[in-house]
């Protein structure tokens, strides 16, 4: 979806044209739609049964899941960023999708970083958790090598400017290609030549090169290269095998708060203006991280799980209800990006904290199940600004379903 701004003076913010803005939003909010369909039947992610009384509950196991082994995504969809936007968000954040991509080629690095810091490792530590083995990995390997330059490199890694240029075989053959021969330091060369300091090594046939070749590169953190945040989870080598239990910021189990799912009903189900947000147990995320229960519209389509409480009646969840996002979307996104898909996401929950949200897909009545899929989003942080969202809109993942007189895992809600 394309947004037009201004800017607004002297504060350097950026504002929706909001009559243009309006304009093309209705022309064009049908192009990046949350379409939510009832999820068919694929195999579950890896999962631990826990047994409470009489009740059990299918947790997922997160020490088997990971960004590659999450299931596709089943529509398909965009962001599109006007070019002269893009100075100001540091990067290009634009992608696009099809319907059974893998979800670590549509998440880059700067849309989980408040959730798993994953900017923070470094290629040794991933290779020390993964099994798979990296001693034949090139450069192009690391997606992220292709925008790098010499001047880049050299303030990720500080001791390369100290190094002779024929110590370093890639930013040799860069410097050859921009009309530097001989040696030198590198530190002293892209101070006096700045086309070769900006050349990009893109330049060069990366996968001539192993990841050795550029000194230090293994033990630096993804963090210290320019444009980090736009690489996708799988331009990182190894990355979308490391568990999400060894995430640098660990996922939250989300088993500290269970309910139990006491009845599921349908589509024939309506908002009731006597059932407030004080009922709900879903609804939308602010930019805190923290779900707000938002009720279903009177007289409108609300199917929903209610809940019970594992104390009985006395209970805080006791007739509580989990609104379907195939019945209700809510308000979602914060900053200048929370305008895609016109504002709206799916009720849900941060069930696992905010990498993505969880939210009710699908109800059987007749066989007393739920479904569940999960849903991410898109964020940015510009340079001289704060950070910025769009509403979880990019799924759903089918998700781990729920029966009748089980547990349903509720988190903490953000």
């Amino acid at each position: 979806m394309q947004f037009i701004w201004k800017i607004s003076k002297p504060s350097n913010v950026f504002i929706p044209n909001q009559m243009k803005f309006k304009k093309y939003l209705l022309a064009t909010t049908a192009l990046i739609s949350v379409a939510l369909q009832p999820q068919p039947s694929l195999a579950q992610p890896p999962t631990i049964t826990y047994s409470v009384g009489k009740y059990q509950v299918q947790a997922p196991d997160w020490a088997k899941i990971t960004w590659g082994t999450l299931p596709p995504v089943p529509e398909s969809g965009y962001l599109s960023i006007p070019k002269n936007l893009i100075p100001q968000f540091g990067y290009d954040p634009s992608r696009s999708w099809s319907a059974g991509q893998q979800v670590d080629s549509i998440v880059m690095l700067g849309d989980v970083e408040d959730a798993f810091r994953l900017d923070s490792f470094t290629l040794n530590q991933i290779s020390a958790i993964t099994p798979a083995n990296s001693a034949k990995l090139t450069l192009k390997d690391f997606g992220l090598m292709e925008w790098q330059t010499p001047k880049s490199l050299v303030k990720a890694i500080p001791s390369l400017g100290n190094l002779n240029v024929n110590q370093v075989q890639p930013i040799r053959d860069l410097f050859i290609k921009a009309g530097v021969s001989g040696g030198g330091k590198i530190g002293q060369i892209i101070n006096y030549n700045p086309k070769a300091a900006n050349l990009t090594l893109g330049n060069l046939d990366l996968s001539k090169y192993s990841l050795n070749s550029i000194p230090r590169l293994n033990i630096t953190q993804i963090n210290k290269f320019s444009g980090w945040q736009r690489s996708f989870i799988n331009q990182v080598p190894n990355l979308d095998q490391v568990p999400f239990d060894k995430m640098p910021l660990p996922i939250q189990s989300g088993t500290g708060v269970v309910g139990v799912a006491s009845v599921v009903l349908g589509k024939a189900e309506r908002g009731d203006a006597k059932v407030g947000a004080n009922y709900f147990v879903s609804g939308s995320v602010n930019s805190r991280s923290a779900t707000i229960p938002v009720a279903c519209e009177a007289g409108k389509e609300c199917a929903y799980m209610e809940l019970g409480d594992l104390v009985g009646q006395g209970g805080s969840l006791y007739g509580k209800r989990w609104a379907s996002g195939l019945s209700q979307q809510v308000k979602g996104g914060f900053g200048f990006l929370s305008v895609v898909n016109g504002g709206k996401e799916p009720t849900g929950r941060l069930v696992y904290g905010p990498g993505f949200k969880v939210a009710l897909t699908g109800v059987n009545e007749s066989k007393g199940t739920a479904d569940f899929g999960l849903f991410f989003r898109i964020c940015v942080r510009p340079p001289l600004g704060p950070r910025t969202c769009t509403p979880y809109f990019i799924g759903p993942i089918p998700w781990i379903p729920v029966s009748e007189n089980n547990l349903v895992i509720l988190g903490a809600g953000g």
